[in-house]
């Protein structure tokens, strides 16, 4: 069997992309707050689209049965 020894000694590019990677995370905690307000907005946004579409889908029905009514009469 080969004795393979643990290699103690970190390269500085471990320790460059470690940093890297630490200050990633941190600046990504950092905007969840926003990119959370930004995705309840959207959220609301979405739901007000779909109440008036669906009160416009009501109008347009209210209107094809009027004027269906005056062209029949």
């Amino acid at each position: 069997m080969w004795p393979f020894t643990r290699q103690t000694h970190v390269s500085p590019e471990a320790e460059t992309a470690k940093r890297a990677a630490e200050k990633s995370l941190q600046q990504a905690q950092a905007h969840q707050p926003v990119a959370e307000a930004k995705l309840t907005e959207s959220r609301r946004v979405k739901e007000q689209l779909r109440a008036h579409n669906r009160a416009n889908q009501y109008s347009d029905w209210i209107e094809g049965i009027v004027l269906g009514r005056l062209n029949n009469g």
